[in-house]
């Protein structure tokens, strides 16, 4: 039927549409979560390139709802229209596999569309701008709401589910900061006489291509973002005592603290002497050695809480070397002994004494000692055993998972649901994924020391599994090695450099006070470990030579990308990066610096070449040229300016940019500017700071400050003609 009626609704089970013919936009809806696209419609009707009119210059509509066996359709109709076109229709189509639009119409016309998207209750955190259908060999990751060219859906953090744009119009996603809220625009370009796009919506999309109890990770927890801190086991390993523990605690409250290391793990020698399994005397899981902590854990907890640090503390709670008081009296909660590089006396997870009384023993203590965050190590082991003795099990009716997944519970009731526990799994995807909805965090691979294993343990585990990152958990590729004995300075250099970019946890596997100072620089650019998020779906291979991290920057002031590009051979390799294909960057021009080189490459539209070393990274800014003074890139940390710049504003008026920047006591901050030519920087002379600007090459200017204090400083770059007129 006709009507002249203002709005049209359709609905086809979780999908409903209102199109609003007063000011034809339309409005799309799904289930529960109610609107989701808001307020879209055509910006403009186009002719290669040319905006012909809009759909306003119609001057009637009716529209005509027609419900099928499989779907419900909608046609707007406009007539009496501009003399290019002067009918055209536009039909809705409803069904389960979503809401899709066509238009009829010639094929030289195109129609651009947008519209606001609603997808979450807090989008600029929890809503991540994805693609969930690419291919490719790079890990793409942000910090903040951003979204690159071939992003094609709105994920939802909070409940695991995505809105997704598909058909052959590709979109373009943006969050607008003044109104909180992801915007979308497309073009129908193409040859087609009908074309369009369309909306749907994916649910458990983690838990189904995953195969993951899913369940948001929780930003309540004792780190709210990735933690980074010293580690005993690499560092030291079995020499790890008190005294070392307190040493490499305050050289890190005084060296790196206000860089943002924050936590201390003391791993497991604190029960175990060496590999055998096999415990020494009245040393257990309820009594540290005391030849290595005299004083006791507590004691080792409260020094290090007085240092402003986390005490963090390594458990293996479902296994012990010794005998202890616990496994003596009661003997049937024994599942196996038998001598593992982590003990020998292996529990019975489905046993109601471990669960009821072992398991909040045990991990009470834990909370009495003082420790913040625990790494429970042995679960694959455990898992392996319960396998082979599962007919022993007090309930063989359960799986193995399921046995260990009850104790994790038990665990997690104890210890609280905001206590940091990190499951040291890293040998299958069994293991690794097995409690993600428990744990807050998932060691991703196995020990890493030499060059080898960190490609296999940390890089090839990060293309696996970094899609759970940030999401489900914090992936932990275990300890960041930089020492000597096992890196090349490019090889440290790419180990950090890969680590911090993704924003996994950084822990730090060197005596402190040994490390020479070049790479202590190296921990302090990559320090701390920032807030990023993936923004692909997937699982993901690399072609073991050329790796590239792209992290997309979305702050309310500017968008940039940080790119590590790094070589996996121990030769020289020459590539060329290109802006679209590897960055998926809109057209334009980018300013290109080179972070560890500390040069500026210059400006590109099309691909950048690069040559790299054996086993080193070239970490790069890419920044659109804005014809205006700016910021190049800061020294602070290798994002160059993510981490540090907490504000900025750019003064046409009075030609001035102006910055708060968080600022490291004693640590220089320096600031390379890009200038126009016609322009240079000058001192105003009434700031707290006048910096020296120093010319470094063509429309580069740098500055140097050097703060007193670790916090929060403002300052302001005036400039002026080169040549006044």
């Amino acid at each position: 039927m006709e009507d002249r009626q203002n709005s049209a609704y359709v609905n086809y089970k979780q999908y409903g549409l209102r199109f609003d013919l007063s000011n034809n936009s339309f409005s799309c809806f799904y289930d529960s979560r109610g609107c989701v696209v808001k307020n879209a419609g055509v910006e403009g009707v186009y002719k290669h390139g040319k905006k012909l009119f809009d759909l306003g210059d119609y001057r009637r509509s009716s529209f005509r709802i027609e419900q099928e066996m499989d779907a419900s359709k909608l046609a707007i109709h406009f007539e009496n229209g501009p003399e290019a076109l002067s009918e055209l229709t536009l039909i809705f189509g409803l069904s389960s596999a979503g809401i899709q639009l066509r238009m009829d119409t010639r094929g030289d016309i195109d129609y651009h569309f947008n519209g606001s998207l609603q997808w979450g209750k807090d989008m600029e955190h929890d809503t991540f701008a994805v693609n969930l259908n690419r291919d490719g060999q790079d890990l793409r990751c942000a910090l903040g709401p951003a979204a690159s060219t071939v992003d094609n859906a709105l994920f939802d953090r909070n409940d695991d589910a995505a809105l997704e744009f598909f058909g052959a119009a590709p979109v373009l996603l943006h969050y607008d900061w003044l109104e909180k809220t992801y915007k979308f625009a497309l073009s129908t370009v193409g040859n087609d006489i009908i074309r369009g796009f369309g909306i749907r919506v994916q649910t458990r999309v983690y838990e189904g291509r995953f195969n993951i109890p899913y369940c948001a990770i929780n930003k309540q927890n004792t780190f709210s973002t990735p933690p980074a801190g010293w580690m005993t086991w690499y560092a030291v390993q079995f020499d790890a005592n008190e005294n070392t523990v307190l040493e490499n605690a305050r050289w890190q409250a005084k060296n790196l603290k206000d860089f943002g290391a924050n936590t201390i793990w003391v791993d497991w020698e604190w029960f175990h002497s060496d590999m055998s399994g096999v415990g020494y005397p009245d040393t257990d899981s309820f009594h540290p050695d005391p030849r290595r902590y005299p004083n006791g854990l507590k004691h080792v907890a409260d020094e290090i809480k007085k240092l402003g640090l986390i005490p963090a503390l390594w458990v293996g709670f479902t296994n012990d070397p010794t005998e202890n008081e616990q496994i003596k009296n009661n003997p049937d909660i024994l599942l196996i002994r038998k001598p593992t590089w982590c003990g020998q006396y292996f529990l019975d997870a489905s046993n109601p004494k471990y669960l009821k009384e072992y398991i909040p023993a045990v991990f009470r203590q834990v909370l009495d000692w003082g420790y913040e965050a625990l790494k429970w190590d042995c679960l694959p082991n455990t898992l392996g055993y319960l396998d082979q003795c599962h007919d022993n099990m007090f309930d063989p009716e359960i799986t193995s998972e399921m046995a260990l997944r009850q104790a994790i519970s038990e665990a997690r009731k104890v210890v609280g649901p905001d206590f940091y526990m990190l499951s040291c799994s890293g040998r299958t995807s069994r293991d690794i994924t097995m409690a993600v909805d428990i744990f807050d965090a998932a060691r991703i691979g196995g020990d890493i020391f030499q060059w080898s294993e960190f490609i296999t343990q940390c890089v090839q585990r990060a293309m696996k599994f970094y899609a759970l990152h940030n999401v489900v958990i914090y992936d932990d590729p275990d300890n960041v090695i930089l020492r000597e004995k096992f890196n090349s300075f490019d090889q440290a250099r790419s180990r950090l450099s890969f680590v911090s970019l993704l924003g996994l946890p950084l822990t730090l596997g060197d005596s402190l006070p040994q490390l020479p100072e070049d790479r202590i620089e190296l921990l302090r650019r990559g320090l701390p470990a920032v807030d990023a998020h993936p923004m692909d779906i997937r699982e993901n291979v690399h072609n073991s030579r050329i790796v590239k991290v792209n992290l997309a920057v979305e702050r309310p002031f500017e968008r940039w990308n940080v790119v590590d590009v790094l070589n996996l051979l121990v030769e020289d390799v020459d590539i060329s990066l290109d802006l679209y294909t590897d960055l998926h960057l809109p057209e334009g021009k980018y300013l290109v610096y080179d972070y560890w080189k500390d040069a500026f490459l210059g400006e590109f539209d099309t691909a950048i070449p690069l040559r790299l070393g054996p086993c080193a990274s070239r970490v790069l800014c890419v920044r659109s040229n804005l014809d205006r003074p700016q910021i190049l890139s800061t020294s602070r940390h290798i994002t160059q300016g993510a981490v540090d710049i907490r504000s900025m504003d750019w003064n046409e008026k009075t030609g001035t940019l102006s910055v708060t920047s968080d600022v490291i006591a004693k640590d220089p901050y320096t600031v390379t500017l890009h200038v126009p030519e016609n322009l240079r920087p000058f001192n105003e002379g009434n700031q707290s700071y006048s910096p020296e600007y120093k010319s470094v090459g063509a429309c580069l200017w740098r500055f140097t400050l050097k703060p007193e204090q670790t916090g929060s400083l403002s300052w302001s770059v005036a400039f002026m003609c080169k040549h006044p007129v």
